[in-house]
């Protein structure tokens, strides 16, 4: 058990969490979301880059105040392959005996929760869930020849987590560290999408 205080290192990212939006979210009511949550151990590598902005308000020659936002965060995956039936339901695509097919019009695709869990030493562990992302349509593929070695190769895919209408969240983050004289446990925290205080309560 980590001492409060103490420095614990971060040793490695575990599994991919996704579980899709049944309806959006609005100024007045909350998303819904479907009861599966779909626990991918895929990642290998997750890049996390947000927007945040810095505006200064000055008065009297004086820095008055200083207030930060940020309301979006682009999420870069690197993963050994995502199941094709969640793929396809990330991109609203419906097969047809095996074959989808892609048209050049705009479209809206489908919302969803994606969360991840990360491993730190001493077996603690922390985990984040962003309740309102999208896959987005730019795809950067390589398509390489075998070599005699055994090699599995990553692919990339690209999402953008933005805030709730609701309530304004972007995510909601759980760290085993903390150590609240009430804390929930990461089971708790990853068996549905966590967006709002309410659903801490016992």
């Amino acid at each position: 058990m980590a001492e409060k205080n103490s420095v614990i290192y971060f040793e490695g990212i575990d599994d991919l969490l996704i579980c899709f939006m049944e309806e959006e979210d609005t100024i007045t009511t909350e998303p819904k979301y479907e009861a599966e949550v779909h626990r991918l151990p895929i990642i290998t590598k997750l890049g996390v880059k947000g927007n945040g902005s810095t505006k200064v308000k000055y008065a009297s020659s004086k820095v008055f105040r200083r207030v930060s936002k940020e309301d979006k965060h682009d999420l870069e995956l690197e993963h050994v392959g995502i199941p094709i039936k969640i793929l396809d339901q990330m991109k609203a695509l419906t097969s047809n005996r095996g074959v989808v097919f892609t048209k050049g019009v705009a479209k809206s695709n489908p919302y969803f929760a994606l969360g991840f869990i990360g491993r730190m030493e001493n077996g603690e562990r922390m985990a984040v869930w962003y309740p309102k992302v999208q896959l987005n349509d730019a795809t950067e593929l390589d398509y390489e020849t075998t070599e005699e070695e055994d090699d599995i190769k990553d692919v990339k895919a690209s999402f953008s987590a933005g805030c709730l209408l609701f309530n304004e969240v972007l995510n909601g983050a759980f760290d085993s560290t903390r150590k609240d004289t009430d804390q929930i446990s990461l089971e708790e925290f990853i068996k549905v999408p966590m967006y709002k205080e309410e659903q801490l309560k016992k």
